[in-house]
Parts: C-alpha cells; structure tokens; sequence
C-alpha cells in the first residue's frame, strides 16, 4: 500500500528536453477548439436541467459555455509554441552554453509545417477552390491563393474574412511571423529577460490603445492580429525559462507536488469563472477576448507550470500514450476538422431531411449526434493518415532523416603496416564513406 502510495501521490524530476504533460495539454487544447468548430455546424447542446438534478439542488450542469467559447484556446495553442520554442535556449541560458542554430530552428520549422500546410492547399486548389468560385474574378482568386501560399492571409481582409480556403488557416500567418522573429528575441531574451519580456507585452498594450479599442465594434479584423499575441508568446517565453529553472534548482517532494498540484486546480477553477461568466456573457466576446488575451495566458502558465511539477497521478492525465498519439495529430487534426464538418453537411453526411437547409435547426438530436460522433472520428483518422503518410516522411526528408551514402573514393594503394605502438585514428576513412545526419526537433511544437 504504501509502495502504491509513494507512486501514486510521489513526483519525479522533469527532463526539460521533452515535457510530457504538454501533450496532453496540447491535444485537449485542439479538441476543444475542435468542439467548438463542431458545435457551430451541429448546435448539439447538452441537456443543462434534469429532475435527478434539480432533485439535489443542482440547477443547471450544463458545459454549453465550454463549446461556445472554445476558440479562446487558441490562445494555449500560441503559448505553447512559445513556451516549447524557448525551452532549448532556456536551457542553454541557465547552462551558460551555446544557443541552439539558427539554422537549424529554421529547418525544423519548415519540417514541421510545410508539409501539412501545403498540403492542404493543394488540396483545396485541386478539389474546392478555382476561378468559379470567386465569380470568375481571376485576380481574386490569385490572390487568395498567392496570399495563402505566402502565409500573408491576414493581411487582407478579403483573404483573411473572406477566404475561400481553410479558414483556420490564419493561425499559420501569426506563427510565421513569430517564426520569422523568434531567433532574435530568443538571443534578446536570454540577455534580458525581463526587458525584453516587457518589451513583447508592450507590443500588444500599444496595438490594444492604438487599435483595438478604436475598432471595438468591428472585431472580426483585429481580434487576431499577430500584435495582439505577442503577449501571449512572452508568457509562454516566461513560463520556459520558469520550468527550466524550477527544474534545474527545486528538490521535488510531497510538499512540492501538493503545491503544483494544487496551483493546476485552482488555475482551472479560474479559468472556469472568467470564461464562463465573463467570456460567455459578454456582449461583444471579440473584445473582450482581446482585452483578456494577456491575463487569460497568465492562468494558462500557471497551469501549464502547476501541472508540470505537480503528482504523478495528476500528470498522468496528460501524459499517456493517448495524449502522446493526439498531440502527434494534432497539427492535422486542426487544419482539417472544420473543413470535414463542413463538407460532411454539405453532402448531407448522415443525410438529413431540412427545409430550412439548416440541419442544426430541424433534423433533430439523432442527426446532430450522429453528424458529430462522424465529425470527430473521421477527423481524426485524416489527421492521422496525413501525420503518419505526408507530414512525418516530408520532415524526415528534409531533416535529413534519410541516410545518403556517398560515392565510394578510388581505391587506393594501402601504405605501409602501422606497427601497434602508433597512434591510429581507427573508424575516419568508414566514416569518410558514409555520412548520416540526423536532426532531432525536441521543441515538441
């Protein structure tokens, strides 16, 4: 029993090289804003009152303010690529060695998105999207698609609102530009945290004064431009630099872990108040999505950090092989769920009888249902075949993955015996023949 114990309330150290919490915090992340783009197509509700609740004071149990307000975890989806790019360099920081390359930080990104993104918009040129589609405007349609295969989608409101491709593209246009940037403010970084730290959380005050507030009654523009998240990528800077520091300096214990563990409920518990009643409430859900952004990302860090030092039991709940396999997919997952819920109900998957042409309206809880349970397994199993049949063969090609072997040299004439007491570099002409690269992305992003 108390084996059982020590395993179940005990911690263990954190290898910052690979945080495994953060899959399962990642994979929940996506499903949620999977669930909200769900929702939007099928408008299934849970039942939120029920005699057997009403009968024990329970009024009203209903999560429908977690589905209409899923899109806010975007906002985690941001921060952990922040929090994941700078954990190398936060590492090297307290270490005192090298940064990691530049050019390899860029390499590992293009492995890591073009693949997918490309992909899909082949996908759409080839099946979806053409000339017809934008009234025979020719320039329109060249448009949309230079835009999307610059990554400037959004700075446009025609290829930004408008669109006729993936619209949950536009998070690519946020990430690029942070990718762009990211090696200069990591480098500033671990120079001046602090400074620059303010410095990135400046950014957004000013865009929120400047911008935001003068557009505040026509939100769909601003809401998520990429200034308004560089608070967001600061946080989750921080919160690198905050576990690799813990990591590297706190002696992990019971006390510890009732403390992190605590922190990571009592962080949720927030989370529950501000959206639930704050976000889901509010008049006007863009501003106030934006006048949050910075303060929501904090309880998201503290999370984030709480679950990471918290009891073995609780990480469990984010670090298992189903949490792993779904945070594998979850780049897919996002690009590809609300375009499968969309096009399942144009071509009437399950089929459905509607006069109003809106299923969601008339075809009853049978359909949305069923249409849901169908949204999210074949969802899943795209994002699946994707990962495992494009994205990972495409990134191994260009990491290198693949071995090359070299032409073999023109023999030549072996030279005289080395007697055994000379020194003898054993191995370099092998290696002379054959060279093998392999580059590791431990970002986890």
């Amino acid at each position: 029993m108390k084996k059982f114990l020590d395993r179940f309330f005990g911690t263990k150290e954190i290898d910052t090289s690979h945080i495994g919490v953060l899959d399962g915090i990642r994979a929940i992340s996506v499903m949620i804003v999977c669930g909200f783009h769900f929702w939007q197509q099928s408008w299934l509700w849970n039942l939120t009152k029920s005699d057997a609740l009403l009968n024990i004071g329970v009024e009203d149990a209903s999560s429908n303010w977690i589905l209409s307000t899923g899109y806010v975890f975007v906002d985690m989806m941001i921060l952990l690529t922040g929090l994941c790019l700078f954990l190398p360099y936060a590492r090297a920081m307290l270490e005192k060695d090298r940064l990691p390359s530049t050019g390899k930080f860029y390499l590992k990104r293009i492995a890591r998105i073009f693949p997918s993104y490309y992909f899909c918009i082949l996908i759409f040129a080839v099946f979806f999207v053409g000339v017809a589609s934008y009234g025979g405007n020719v320039s329109s349609y060249v448009k949309d698609l230079v835009s999307h295969l610059t990554f400037t989608q959004m700075f446009s409101k025609e290829t930004y609102l408008y669109t006729k491709f993936n619209g949950v593209l536009w998070t690519m246009t946020v990430e690029m530009i942070f990718y762009i940037i990211f090696p200069l403010f990591a480098w500033l970084f671990t120079k001046a945290p602090l400074v620059t730290y303010l410095g990135m959380n400046s950014v957004s005050l000013v865009y929120y004064i400047t911008v935001i507030r003068a557009n505040r009654d026509d939100m769909s523009y601003y809401v998520n431009r990429f200034p308004t998240f560089m608070c967001v990528f600061a946080n989750g800077m921080m919160a690198a630099l905050l576990i690799t520091a813990l990591a590297k300096n706190m002696k992990q214990n019971k006390y510890t872990g009732l403390l992190f563990t605590g922190t990571a409920v009592f962080s949720l518990y927030i989370l529950r108040i501000v959206v639930k009643y704050g976000l889901s409430v509010s008049k006007n859900g863009q501003f106030w999505q934006v006048q949050n952004r910075f303060l929501l990302s904090l309880v998201f860090v503290a999370f984030i950090v709480g679950a990471t030092f918290s009891f073995n039991w609780f990480r469990a709940i984010f670090s298992n092989p189903v949490a792993r396999f779904l945070s594998t997919l979850s780049f897919n997952l996002y690009i590809w769920h609300q375009v499968i819920s969309i096009k399942l109900k144009e071509w009437h998957i399950p089929p459905y009888d509607s006069e109003s042409g809106m299923p969601q309206m008339d075809a009853g809880p049978k359909w949305q249902w069923l249409y849901t349970i169908l949204c999210w397994c074949i969802s899943i199993l795209f994002a699946a075949a994707v990962t495992y049949l494009i994205e990972k063969p495409a990134a191994k090609l260009i990491l290198g993955g693949f071995k090359f072997k070299k032409k073999k040299r023109a023999e030549i004439p072996a030279p005289a015996p080395i007697t055994e007491t000379e020194d003898s570099a054993g191995g370099d002409d092998e290696a002379a023949v054959t060279e093998e690269i392999f580059l590791e992305n431990k970002t986890g992003d």
